[in-house]
């Protein structure tokens, strides 16, 4: 990936290393040396409350500074996660119980791999559960797909929901470098899934899971799809 790339996945780090980070930050911002990296004013800044998150079944309820914020059925869980080209990285950490857990992968669905092994891991070690995943309804609500029709455009991507064959899709189109380096030669269709008001589900190829859609509005009137932890406004 090229340097302007950097904030998303230029970081090459083993799961000790990871587990480093974590535990200066469950340690008020000092190292296992001792060594103060953050002050304890800025470690806490980072793990409170910011903004809510307006698809919050992904990865969290909230945004702290850096950190999103997880509420695991009443524990305040915090955490961060990371995709490049064919890997994925898992952190959450339990400041209550002192508790940090971190997962490099390079398998294909990497969602199940994350929640099947951290429930049991966190059940174990501190009796705390995760939120239950996020499924398609037995029976599908009727959701009008007309209000969200049209085209969400960020850089290298374009998202396009519309309606094929009597059913609602989004068809995804990479270019630029990111097409370059993943291959991607033709647009990804996939069928969308009412689950609820303004929320829809997709499985992406390779995927176990289903991954949620949420179309919302800002308050200024600006609308956005919100998918993989992306927000894509729509064009005009």
């Amino acid at each position: 990936l090229p340097r302007s790339c950097g904030p998303a996945g230029l970081i090459t780090a083993t799961a000790a290393d990871v587990l480093a980070f974590a535990r200066m930050h469950l340690s008020g911002g000092v190292a296992k040396d001792g060594t103060r990296v953050l002050s304890a004013a800025s470690v806490a800044a980072m793990a409170d409350f910011q903004v809510d998150c307006p698809e919050k079944d992904l990865l969290g309820d909230s945004w702290g500074l850096g950190w999103f914020r997880c509420d695991w059925h009443g524990a305040r869980a915090i955490g961060h996660d990371g995709n490049t080209i064919g890997q994925a990285a898992f952190l959450r950490l339990l400041p209550e119980a002192g508790i940090a857990v971190s997962l490099n992968t390079n398998v294909a669905s990497a969602i199940a791999l994350y929640q099947d092994l951290f429930e049991e891991i966190f059940a174990e070690l501190a009796d705390v559960r995760l939120p239950d995943r996020f499924e398609i309804p037995a029976d599908a609500p009727d959701v009008d797909i007309t209000p969200y029709l049209g085209e969400y455009s960020r850089e290298s991507v374009l998202e396009e929901v519309l309606v094929l064959d009597g059913k609602p899709v989004m068809r995804t189109t990479v270019s630029g470098p990111v097409a370059d380096l993943e291959g991607a030669s033709e647009p990804e269709v996939h069928e969308l899934v009412p689950v609820a008001d303004a929320i829809f589900a997709v499985k992406p190829d390779k995927s176990e899971a289903y991954f949620p859609v949420r179309f919302y509005t800002l308050p200024t009137g600006e609308r956005y799809l919100h998918f993989g932890a992306r927000a894509t406004p729509k064009k005009a």
